[in-house]
């Protein structure tokens, strides 16, 4: 009977041990594992990447990714649009209008909508002016590319709700290309849904 409540004794202040281990503030984040939710939105139809064909520009769009702590209840998303004409010798001039983020509604309950609160490209992302001209103020839209050379451009979402298990990623934008009089006006919707992945950092 003894030993039965020795080994109980022991396997408690084990436990106490543990406990005292794992909730001490000073030492809680090195001794529990924080598991992170990564967060993508692939595209319905294209996975990662969705390929545009604007006149003689390609445009390539690339899904939502995030990562969020498990059980937060926000998430900051970044996707990214890249353009290339299709050949050396062509020209053209995409102004991109809006990017929206707009989630699919259920029955009886109004659709969110969600607009990046920041833009920037690859030159911007490494500290030096940007390649892309914005018309009204730095880093927002609308902004155009007409440089002829291969860019990437970045819109980042904050704070979107994680409940937002579908919704549409809407680009508005309009063209212009040699030999036409007249603006081209596009409005494209690519249908998107929540994946998650769980991973210990």
């Amino acid at each position: 009977m003894k030993a039965i409540w020795s080994l109980g004794l022991v396997v408690m202040i084990v436990l106490g041990a543990v406990a005292f281990i794992c909730f001490s503030p000073g030492v809680k984040g090195v001794a529990m594992p924080v598991v992170v939710e990564e967060i993508q939105y692939p595209f319905e139809k294209g996975g990662g990447l969705v390929n545009v064909s604007i006149g003689d520009v390609f445009m390539g769009v690339g899904m939502l990714v995030g990562e969020r702590k498990k059980g937060d209840a926000q998430t900051a998303l970044t996707g990214s649009l890249n353009f290339e004409l299709t050949s050396s010798k062509a020209q053209a001039r995409i102004q991109v209008d809006r990017i929206r983020l707009i989630e699919r509604a259920v029955a009886g309950k109004e659709a969110r909508i969600f607009e990046p609160s920041r833009i920037y490209d690859g030159a911007m992302e490494k500290g030096l002016a940007p390649e892309l001209e914005f018309l009204k103020e730095k880093e927002k839209l609308p902004f155009v590319w007409e440089n002829g050379e291969r860019d990437c451009v970045f819109f980042v979402f904050n704070n979107i709700p994680s409940d937002i298990s579908q919704a549409d990623l809407v680009i508005t934008y309009n063209g212009k290309f040699p030999g036409k009089k007249h603006l081209a006006y596009f409005e494209d919707r690519h249908p998107v849904k929540q994946k998650a992945y769980l991973r210990n950092r």
